[in-house]
């Protein structure tokens, strides 16, 4: 167990000596010891009296809009001055983000696509960001443990306690990234996918999705540089992780921390097709057994920058936080203790 700190900013997996624990959420739902520590007793006034929430409405196939107001209802009963600001286009969350003068907390409502756009227009000074889970596959939320129900939301917003949280960030864009990048198979099933969906995402599509890219997909040759030194030009999908969850049960960076101040970069080299299947496979046990299977194939190394590019000049599709992000070449560096996340 980690060493019991006072009130103030956590850091991933410290743990208070106020208050009971939880278990660590490994994936989705897998426990594995503690990680953060419940909110230890109940404030009044609370800790955040004015608090912004920004609500994709058709997240979750419009679950979010009624979540977002029952949260704010829950906020409003504990004496919290609420702004609920729903967006109607790609580009309103970030927009929205961008004006938090006077607010204690800006709180995010829909999946994690949701997540990096207000992410990306949060201003350095920005105050601590609340996660309202309801997209589809909600990564984030579940690395840190969040409950459900729109009463613990409110807790967690009003009372929580704050954790420092490494942003990933490409060059020369400036994009931000909470949870991982990639270029490969996934982001070619990724970019597949959103090219032809209509509507609310659903888990299940992904998978359809994955098969049927899979009849075509030919293996690319990427170029990887960690921290400036040349590792190969023959990798077939690098995942650059800052958690261990990916999506679905699949986990492909189990050591994988926000907190670290490095990315976890997985590398697969085999040029074989049938390879990429095999480690999907490996990315399931991991999830369901909790045991983590090295295949021959695939390297693990942790870096603070990380360069990737097309080594035979096909292109090659990149994947930021679960959305498509264009074509290599990728650049991206990560930024220790980028943001603030509230926890319960």
């Amino acid at each position: 167990m980690k060493k019991a700190i006072s009130a103030g900013t956590l850091r991933f997996g410290e743990v208070s000596s106020l208050g009971p624990q939880r278990p660590r959420v490994l994936g989705f739902g897998f426990s594995q010891g503690p990680l953060l520590p419940l909110s230890p007793r109940l404030y009044n006034p609370p800790v955040r009296r004015r608090i912004k929430i920004i609500a994709n409405p058709i997240s979750g196939r419009g679950r979010a809009r009624r979540l977002a107001r029952r949260v704010a209802d829950e906020l409003r009963a504990r004496g919290c001055d609420v702004v609920l600001a729903e967006t109607a286009q790609a580009g309103d969350a970030r927009r929205l983000a961008g004006k938090t003068g006077g607010f204690d907390a800006v709180c995010c409502v829909g999946g994690d696509g949701t997540v990096n756009e207000v992410a990306n227009g949060l201003p350095q000074t920005a105050p601590p960001l609340g996660i309202i889970p309801s997209g589809t596959a909600n990564v984030l939320a579940v690395e840190l443990g969040l409950r459900r129900s729109a009463a613990a939301l409110a807790r967690t917003i009003a009372e929580g306690r704050e954790l420092t949280w490494d942003l990933g960030v490409e060059r020369p864009t400036g994009r931000k990234f909470l949870l991982f990048a990639s270029a490969g198979y996934d982001a070619e099933v990724v970019r597949v996918f959103h090219a032809r969906r209509r509507g609310p995402i659903q888990q299940w599509q992904y998978f359809w999705w994955g098969l049927k890219s899979y009849v075509d997909y030919e293996v690319p040759r990427i170029g990887v540089e960690l921290d400036g030194c040349e590792l190969t030009r023959r990798a077939a999908w690098v995942q650059i992780s800052n958690v261990s969850a990916y999506g679905g049960p699949l986990v492909f960076t189990p050591r994988a921390r926000p907190d670290d101040g490095a990315f976890e970069v997985m590398v697969q080299h085999s040029p074989y097709k049938r390879d990429v299947m095999r480690m999907f496979w490996a990315a399931i046990l991991q999830y369901a057994l909790g045991i983590e299977y090295r295949m021959r194939d695939v390297t693990f190394h942790q870096a603070r920058r990380i360069r990737l590019w097309s080594a035979d000049g096909r292109p090659v599709p990149v994947q930021i936080d679960g959305d498509p992000a264009g074509h290599l070449p990728f650049d991206g560096e990560i930024v220790p203790g980028g943001m603030r996340v509230l926890v319960p």
